[in-house]
């Protein structure tokens, strides 16, 4: 067991239950917490503080972690234990934003390849050597649309200074849904959620679990920062 301290990038849904996934910052590396009550991922429950508050994104928190539980899909798995989550801090000061700016992918590549999905049979005898990563997107729309009643809300944006790649991503960010909820299907400008103050906008990707044959990515975390 060992008590570590993670800032919180992603909180978000996984099915009936959530995938919370951060940077450690005892190691420098990231984690993606995994429970005791459901396989691959936390209960609604164990996502949150004592008082019942979720744990949100740019939190940073105390919690204590037990024996990896890494598959070849997610490398970064690891138990956590049932001791308590401590919220420590907000992580929004000036040198915070910097240290999370050198987490960024600077390649136009995200986890794996361009494409928005990667192989199961990529990973049967090797071990992907990430799941999570953090982008700076240019050009972020947001794409709503309606499909057999229901809503799909997807993050377009583009990567890279050299050839511009094209994402067409889901968004799985609960905060990030509650908003996109609140407009009409159709595709909007992400300046039109940020306000009238400059922001920099961070996206965290993950690997979907196995689901027919691949790994879907995910932006499973919206980040806003003061530009």
């Amino acid at each position: 067991m060992s008590l570590v301290r993670i800032v919180c990038l992603a909180n978000s849904y996984k099915h009936d239950n959530r995938c919370v996934a951060g940077i450690n910052l005892v190691t420098g590396k990231w984690v993606r917490l995994v429970g005791l009550k459901v396989p691959g991922c936390l209960t609604l429950k164990e996502a949150c503080y004592p008082d019942g508050k979720e744990a949100a994104l740019l939190d940073v928190f105390e919690a204590e972690l037990g024996e990896p539980c890494a598959s070849n899909g997610h490398p970064e798995d690891v138990f956590v234990a049932e001791r308590p989550w401590r919220l420590l801090r907000r992580f929004d000061e000036p040198p915070d934003a910097q240290l999370l700016m050198s987490f960024v992918n600077e390649e136009p590549v995200v986890l794996q390849g361009y494409c928005d999905r990667v192989p199961t049979r990529k990973f049967e005898e090797r071990q992907a050597e990430v799941s999570l990563g953090l982008v700076n997107p240019d050009d972020l729309w947001w794409w709503i649309r309606e499909e057999n009643g229901k809503r799909k809300n997807r993050a377009v944006f583009r990567l890279g200074h050299i050839g511009h790649i094209r994402y067409d991503l889901p968004v799985t960010d609960p905060g990030m849904l509650n908003m996109l909820n609140l407009l009409p299907a159709g595709i909007h400008p992400n300046t039109l959620l940020c306000g009238r103050e400059p922001t920099r906008t961070l996206l965290t990707i993950s690997l979907s679990e196995p689901f027919d044959g691949f790994h879907y990515k995910l932006v499973a975390g919206v980040v806003n920062l003061p530009a």
